[in-house]
């Protein structure tokens, strides 16, 4: 059944999967208790605004008024006027009195987008005022006193401003008494996937991307972030040849995504390889309770079901009692083994908590950058030799575990490793299927 078109797709902002906006959330909840200013950096199309409401909606003002101004959208001689408001007379035009958004805003938030737009003279008014200085309408003479809570925002290098004197040094500081910096839609594959689902059936419930088309979503850089990405998605529903069944890479009319060496078909694989580890990692994160898990994953439980039914039937083996190669490769031993990472910030020493064929867990202190190259160095249990397995990081969560998907692993340790976890195959009772 086809949903009626809208001349756009509603951005869903509940789509939250990434571990790195889950921590952002929780620490905007827990700033909004407080009257600080707050300051959210992010490149345009991130969802400030969406982060921005959210801190009013958990503050103690969530029932008073909710006033957003767009610094960059107002005329430079009248921005002072629009935010202060101005008396009868004036001006030419000023035909009756009119309030400021400050005003409008007293006792509720007032929502500061495209800050670093600000023309330096209305600055040095507008630290008063968050000083808590009254100040006088335009052409007024009686001063005028407010309670606003300030939350900015800015996709401009603020500190960079200051440093240049395009940007006043102490209302910086004043505006971000709480900085929450949003990362870029490419740093969120999770969020990504789950959000250009959702555009999706918005319009058509049952359709879906095709794998070349999730490989070039997830290879594309998205500049534009969320809005280039709800645009892409409109264009494409408007414009497929079959936009109710599946959504193809054409369709997406997106630019060449694949570096020189890089098929689309690996870009797919990757991306159903992770989607698969995050899917079984949630499960035993959960105790296998796969409601739980749906919930964790940001995802319902039909889909959940209807991702482990594929899962089974591309292995092409249902049987309980035995492990096809396809199983050995997602089958996981817990264990708590020291080891040392090798990444961008040096070695760091860390544990291993779970170890598979085609990666690993491990928990750090030092947080670790979605896709960035690693290198493993430990004993694999039984051996007497340290191994070094190279990966990439996969995921990770806010108790500093990380999930490193291994890749391009040498013979020997790859027949070590294996040889080690069919041995804990057998001895839970599994028919181990050794063929090639």
């Amino acid at each position: 059944m086809r949903v009626p078109l809208q001349n756009s797709c509603e951005v869903p902002e509940q789509v939250v999967r990434s571990e790195s906006l889950r921590k952002i959330l929780v620490l905007a909840e827990q700033v909004a208790k407080h009257p600080a200013a707050v300051l959210i950096v992010g490149e345009t199309g991130t969802g400030k605004e969406m982060l921005a409401r959210s801190i009013h909606k958990h503050s103690l003002r969530c029932n008073q008024a909710w006033v957003d101004v767009n610094c960059a959208a107002m005329p430079e001689h009248l921005v002072e006027s629009e935010l202060f408001g101005y008396e009868k007379g004036a001006f030419s035009g000023a035909d009756t009195q009119k309030p400021g958004f400050f005003e409008m805003a007293n006792g509720g938030t007032l929502f500061l987008d495209e800050i670093g737009d600000l023309d330096p003279k209305v600055q040095v008014k507008l630290l008063r005022v968050l000083d808590g200085v009254p100040y006088f309408r335009l052409g007024g003479s009686k001063k005028v006193s407010v309670d606003v809570r300030i939350v900015a925002a800015t996709n401009q290098n603020l500190e960079q401003l200051v440093s240049e004197g395009k940007f006043r040094g102490d209302l910086y500081h004043r505006l971000a008494q709480f900085k929450l910096e949003i990362p870029p839609l490419r740093d969120r594959p999770e969020d990504l996937m789950g959000i250009a689902d959702e555009l999706l059936h918005q319009h058509w419930p049952e359709s879906r991307f095709s794998g070349e088309a999730i490989g070039a979503m997830l290879a594309f850089d998205w500049p534009g972030n969320i809005r280039e990405l709800r645009n892409c998605i409109f264009r494409a529903v408007m414009l497929a040849k079959n936009p109710a069944a599946e959504i193809t890479v054409a369709d997406l009319r997106l630019p060449q995504t694949t570096s020189p060496g890089q098929s689309e078909a690996t870009l797919v694989d990757e991306r159903g390889e992770f989607e698969r580890q995050k899917v079984f990692d949630a499960l035993e994160r959960c105790g296998g309770n796969q409601g739980r898990a749906a919930e964790f994953l940001g995802i319902s439980r039909r889909t959940l079901l209807r991702k482990l039914k594929t899962y089974r039937e591309n292995r092409g083996d249902s049987t309980l009692g035995s492990l096809c190669i396809e199983q050995q490769r997602y089958y996981r031993v817990k264990v708590n083994t020291p080891a040392v990472l090798d990444c961008e910030e040096g070695s760091l020493q860390g544990t291993l908590i779970n170890l598979s064929a085609g990666g690993a867990a491990m928990s750090l202190r030092t947080a670790l950058k979605f896709g960035s190259s690693v290198t493993i160095k430990f004993q694999i249990p039984g051996s007497e030799q340290m191994s070094e397995m190279n990966g990439r990081v996969a995921w990770s969560n806010s108790e500093g575990d990380h999930g490193i998907q291994f890749r391009d692993l040498k013979p020997q340790v790859r027949s070590t490793l294996q040889r080690w976890l069919h041995e804990h195959m057998k001895k839970e009772g599994w028919h181990v299927d050794c063929a090639s």
